[in-house]
């Protein structure tokens, strides 16, 4: 092999991957993909996403508004982050969904204003996109609480009257089946009706199937696009001409990880979350990026350091946000 052969198309530092500025599709992304497919085409109005901490929530949401984007190209689409105030104020709700659409406005105004100024920007971004679906991710929505689905309630119907649908998906932790069920034991059938017929459970990484087919990604996505120039490829050439591929190391990756969390005595079966799936394999192909060869391989070993590197038993004894630190050697 020359070394034109392996001359890569653009340095490591501009690749996605090195600056985690790329997304992987995984079977829960994939399940959110259909469901919320499902409520646009069927006009179900929400529906309630939840599962553990870090699990990969927020990440699949930006992959879903892309995706939804390349598909309805004329669909409003928003975000926003809610953070629970310490009082419910209604001025607030409304300030912090203008400033979701980037309309920002003064919360001091009077809350009637800002609601008509939401819904006349949303009906005004609707009528120039040719579209009168307006789709809203919430994420963090276990902080909401009742009075804040009542205003959200309010919102809905508001839009409605103006010609405007509505969808949303509220996207938090499992205390929204709790909040749900609380709704509908006070018989808050409008609430529920509105945003929650519709629930799915984000899950992490649980099996060496969903393994793999999410290291296969690393397989077929190409930086630069269409270049031919394969994640694996970009990262080691020369042990990727010799046949090596991210996928074949589904099952040890899956055992290093099964091994990490069962020595660790960590609580419930295996279930990664896909900050730390997607940081050792990140390790993996920065490290190895040094060690390219034509016998390079990724056994058991390896593999296992890759696991440690990836913080995951360490995050999940802290219960908290880990920052992975990975050094090139």
């Amino acid at each position: 092999m020359t070394t034109i052969d392996i001359l890569r198309p653009r340095s490591i530092d501009e690749h996605p991957l090195k600056r985690r500025t790329y997304r992987v599709p995984t079977p829960s992304i994939k399940a959110m993909i259909a469901l919320i497919d499902e409520c646009l085409f069927m006009f179900v109005g929400g529906a309630l996403i939840h599962g553990r901490p870090r699990i990969g929530k927020s990440c699949a949401i930006d992959f879903v508004i892309t995706d939804l984007k390349a598909k309805h190209p004329k669909l409003s689409v928003y975000k926003m982050r809610w953070i629970k105030p310490q009082v419910p104020s209604e001025n607030s709700f409304f300030a912090a969904l203008l400033h979701a659409i980037k309309h920002p406005a003064d919360p001091s105004a009077k809350k009637t204003a800002l609601r008509g100024r939401l819904v006349h920007r949303l009906r005004q971004i609707a009528d120039t996109l040719g579209d009168d679906r307006v789709v809203l991710f919430i994420d963090e929505a276990q902080n909401l609480r009742e009075i804040e689905y009542e205003w959200l309630r309010d919102l809905h119907d508001d839009l409605e009257n103006n010609g405007v649908r509505l969808f949303t998906f509220l996207i938090g932790q499992h205390q929204l089946l709790a909040q749900k069920s609380a709704f509908q034991a006070q018989d808050k059938e409008q609430i529920v009706a509105r945003f929650m017929i519709e629930e799915l459970a984000f899950r992490g990484i649980a099996s060496e199937a969903e393994c793999a087919a999410v290291m296969g990604a690393y397989d077929k996505g190409e930086y630069p696009a269409a270049s031919g120039w394969s994640y694996v490829r970009f990262f080691v050439p020369r042990a990727h001409a010799a046949g090596l591929l991210m996928a074949e190391s589904a099952p040890r990756l899956w055992r290093a990880f099964e091994d990490a969390h069962y020595k660790a005595q960590l609580d419930g079966p295996p279930e990664i979350p896909m900050k730390y799936f997607t940081a050792a394999i990140e390790a993996a192909l920065l490290t190895s990026a040094e060690q390219d060869s034509q016998t390079l391989s990724w056994d058991a070993a390896f593999w296992n350091a890759m696991v440690e590197r990836s913080r995951y038993v360490m995050a999940r004894r802290a219960g908290r946000i880990m920052v992975s630190a990975i050094t090139v050697r």
